[in-house]
């Protein structure tokens, strides 16, 4: 992956580099400014960690009309900077790539012990995770990417209420609605597979999304769905160009 953006960003990388970390180096050595800001604004955000989802009522209005809330976040003061399990914001800004407002956060969860090297003493070490915000205008849905299902159900609640907007809920794809929708969607897609674990029964159900074969009235998985087998799948997306898109999704509170 790292040569073909070398080969797209116009950027040489020596062949007989002898490892991953001098190969990263000279890339980002010879990157150009803008070049790096446009693999941030695509990829700053991957890791492993979930995307949780949530739905409103009412679509979200206009980036501009909540942007002065969101800035406002950022000074917000709280009693002490240890708190654990409270979200402190680090960063607002708007993603001119994917149309989207990101609230960047962080949190303390945990510690871990840890030898210094020098006294032999072990010293516990708050643990800091990160996570973000993806807001997305003219939108129902409210996507917070973080490690914590527990976290992203207690920002699910602030947010909306520091900016005004109406009350967020879990999206259960379990909801026979909803997972229609969902189902009409991966549907007009015309490129993608699913592959859905059954519990109880050994095996997985796949269902490929291609002309001659609609979702929307496959029986088998109907029958899975109406008996609460299926639980999770996984999404393979294969666009004509480009690499293909893969991500597990969970059904229940919806997260991938």
């Amino acid at each position: 992956m790292l040569y073909k953006f070398a080969d797209i960003y116009d950027v040489e990388i020596p062949f007989d580099a002898e490892d991953n970390y001098t190969i990263v180096k000279s890339f980002l050595d010879d990157l150009s400014l803008e070049g790096k800001k446009e693999l941030l604004s695509q990829y700053g955000d991957a890791g492993k960690v979930s995307s949780y989802i949530f739905i409103s009522r009412e679509k979200t209005p206009p980036i501009q009309n909540v942007y002065s809330k969101a800035r406002a976040l950022l000074e917000i003061e709280s009693e002490s900077r240890f708190f654990e399990k409270y979200p402190y914001f680090d960063e607002v800004e708007i993603d001119d790539l994917t149309h989207t407002l990101r609230i960047r956060f962080h949190y303390l969860l945990g510690s871990v012990s840890l030898i210094d090297e020098e006294t032999g003493i072990s010293k516990e070490h708050r643990r800091s995770w990160r996570g973000v915000v993806v807001y997305r205008p003219e939108s129902r849905f409210l996507e917070i990417r973080t490690k914590y299902r527990s976290m992203a159900r207690r920002l699910s609640a602030r947010i909306p209420a520091y900016l005004g907007l109406e009350p967020f809920y879990s999206f259960n794809l379990m909801d026979a609605e909803m997972n229609m929708r969902f189902v009409d969607w991966i549907s007009s897609l015309n490129s993608a597979t699913i592959e859905l674990p059954i519990s109880g029964v050994s095996g997985s159900l796949t269902i490929t999304a291609r002309k001659g074969l609609d979702l929307r009235t496959a029986k088998r998985y109907h029958e899975e769905l109406k008996y609460g087998r299926l639980r999770q799948g996984h999404v393979t997306i294969e666009p004509e160009k480009d690499h293909n898109i893969n991500f597990h999704i969970y059904f229940r509170d919806c997260h991938t």
